[in-house]
């Protein structure tokens, strides 16, 4: 029933959001993904935020088919970024996961994927009906993928299935603790056996070079809206022949009474992915996105810094790769929880203290572990952030 009141709808309106503005922001999912502050960026934005806007010139009812705004370009362009030879752009990493899986493998099948994947993975797997086998890891402190076990569980999934893997599935950073896991030693493997290799680069696409063919990669997926400073959701699925055949294969349905057809239609991607102000949000970033990747060196750099400063402090403790790879890490902390065990506010203590300084990004309630990212942060408010942590603990 269409009875809201005016008075009650006022809480959808004069929504803003000041973060970006106001903090210095470490949280791990939002670092990568902030939009550059570019006049030219948010007024395309605003000029296509209306629904179907990127369709006034749609010829041909697919979306990396147009030619004006230069989509068409765009996904050529991508493509030639990371060095692959066929990409889509679709709605998040998740969903360019679950086509890869559902089109190359069967209900029943089974893929290999590495321990640490992103929980999508795992759910992307289930919805397709698939079996899942665990690469194991090193655990606690390093978490480090045991790449050497690979040949033996392909060997299990044969003797037990009858059939090889379909996949292999590994996550390039690891979301969790920061990890950039080998690529080309799992993609050299997979490949021993003709296997497929499918490499989740939600937190490297975007944020460092990289090339999909030199990592051995058949098919790629991308989160633009963690890395590539681009709106949510955005995601790539890219993949090289013989693979990008399957995945990108068109309808063949015919209507049995109406005879209606769409042979155009990519079947993985349900026809069209990501029409209007989401893919003019990417195209926009697309520019300072392959500028910004220049610099990653400077970005672990400042990482590795962040780190090591930290950890000085007493009572932090990164886990992971050492010396880091990447700009997202997991600390333990100790130090933190003792405090909050005793202060008034007990595990909100940090959270409120941090804001209070301009800082945000730590997730309220939790002090016995600390995950974030320095990604785009100057080495300045590096120090300032560790200032505070001292002043912190030492209080």
């Amino acid at each position: 029933m269409n009875d809201f009141k005016k008075s009650y709808l006022k809480k959808y309106k004069h929504i803003r959001r000041k973060i970006e503005e106001n903090f210095i922001n470490l949280h791990p999912i939002q670092a990568g993904g902030r939009i550059p502050n570019d006049p030219d960026v948010l007024e395309t934005i605003i000029d296509y935020i209306d629904g179907y806007s990127t369709c006034d010139f749609c010829l041909t009812g697919r979306l990396n088919e147009i030619g004006t705004p230069p989509i068409c370009d765009l996904h050529s362009d991508l493509a030639k970024f990371c060095d692959m030879d066929e990409v889509r752009l679709v709605p998040g990493c998740r969903q360019a996961q679950f086509s890869a899986i559902h089109a190359l493998a069967e209900p029943g099948d089974t893929i290999i994927v590495d321990s640490l994947a992103h929980y999508t993975t795992y759910l992307s797997a289930e919805r397709a009906g698939l079996k899942i086998v665990e690469i194991p890891n090193s655990g606690k402190p390093d978490y480090s993928i045991e790449y050497d076990s690979l040949n033996d569980l392909i060997s299990e999934v044969k003797q037990n299935t009858k059939k090889p893997p379909k996949l292999i599935f590994l996550t390039h950073i690891g979301y969790n603790y920061g990890n950039l896991n080998d690529a080309k030693k799992t993609s050299k493997i997979a490949h021993d056996y003709d296997i497929p290799f499918l490499l989740n680069g939600a937190y490297s696409i975007g944020r460092m070079p990289v090339s999909g063919k030199n990592l051995g990669a058949d098919i790629m997926t991308a989160s633009l809206h963690k890395s590539f400073a681009s709106p949510a959701p955005s995601g790539l699925l890219l993949a090289n022949e013989p693979h990008a055949g399957t995945i990108f294969k068109n309808s063949k349905i015919t209507g049995n009474w109406s005879d209606r057809s769409f042979n155009n239609k990519e079947i993985e991607i349900l026809g069209c992915t990501l029409p209007g102000v989401i893919t003019m949000g990417v195209m926009a970033a697309f520019p300072y996105v392959v500028e910004r990747v220049k610099y990653w060196d400077k970005e672990v750099k400042k990482a590795r810094f962040f780190s090591k400063e930290l950890e000085n402090l007493g009572g932090l403790y990164q886990m992971g790769q050492k010396p880091h790879n990447h700009d997202i890490m997991k600390f333990e902390s100790p130090v933190l929880y003792e405090i909050s065990k005793k202060h008034p506010r007990k595990g909100f203590f940090l959270y409120e203290e941090l804001k209070d300084k301009k800082i945000w990004g730590v997730q309220p309630g939790i002090t016995k572990s600390l995950k974030l990212s320095t990604y785009g942060q100057s080495l300045e408010n590096l120090k300032y952030i560790i200032e505070v942590f001292s002043d912190l603990i030492n209080s």
